[in-house]
């Protein structure tokens, strides 16, 4: 469904890569977590599949497509986009949220709010409650729902996601956490998804690709990352899930 090949980002005509010579796969309907501490490259590497940051070098295809030859508009209208600040526009209601890329794309009105209401019963929210509602009158977890909702509007094979549930609480965040991939699975979605919390790698994740300094040093299934690291780097990132699920038992002992 994705496809990277030799993919390469600097700022200052190669003296430094943000993003060094990646090569990476991605299958229909799985959930690629890329995973890595602040400045690794992850992000840009996720920008990058949509063109909200164009590669320095290197080839993109997402459905078989180059994205160089693509519009980046139209590119970006068919892959649903999730990021941690939501951004839903305060002055809209959430149904006009949700609908903003339906209209723009051209879409009767009245299939416009039929799809409003699909969405919203996907995310679990009334939509007899919540439709008219603006976003200041939503709780963070509500209006995250509201944010998987919107990258849904129409209907895309793809979704990227940007470090989505880190302002939350653990209690929402696992909720929410869970409901998505319930969602990733019921759509038959391919999602690639940036985060630097291992946990939420590990419990969501099909594949993992450990990232460090603009380059992926594993590729692999959170079990193969936990059992058998590539490196110091990872082997460091897999101990702390483990130090403390030990921390947690050693509480109840």
């Amino acid at each position: 469904m994705i496809s990277l090949q030799g993919v390469s980002k600097t700022y200052d005509e190669g003296q430094s890569f943000v993003v060094q010579d990646l090569s990476l796969e991605i299958a229909a309907g799985e959930i690629l977590v890329l995973l890595g501490e602040s400045g690794c490259g992850k992000t840009t590497t996720l920008k990058m599949i949509n063109r909200l940051v164009d590669c320095s070098s290197g080839t993109i295809e997402v459905d078989g497509e180059r994205i160089r030859d693509s519009d980046p508009v139209q590119l970006r209208r068919r892959i649903g986009y999730v990021f941690q600040g939501i951004g839903l526009f305060p002055h809209m209601t959430i149904a006009e949220n949700i609908g903003v890329v339906p209209q723009l794309s051209g879409w009767a009105g009245d299939k416009i709010a039929a799809r409003v209401d699909e969405l919203l019963k996907l995310v679990s929210l009334d939509p007899s409650e919540f439709r008219s509602r603006k976003p200041r009158q939503l709780s963070g977890g509500q209006q995250q729902r509201i944010g998987v909702a919107r990258a849904l509007a129409i209907r895309p094979k793809i979704v990227l996601m940007d470090e989505p549930f880190g302002a939350l609480d653990p209690l929402t965040r696992d909720s929410l956490q869970n409901e998505y991939v319930r969602i990733h699975r019921e759509l038959h979605l391919t999602t690639v998804l940036v985060t630097h919390d291992m946990m939420e790698a590990l419990l969501m994740a099909d594949r993992i690709a450990v990232m460090s300094g603009g380059k992926i040093v594993q590729l692999a299934t959170p079990r193969s990352l936990l059992t058998n690291p590539a490196n110091g780097y990872v082997r460091d990132l897999m101990k702390k899930p483990k130090e403390q699920a030990d921390s947690i038992e050693s509480l109840l002992s």
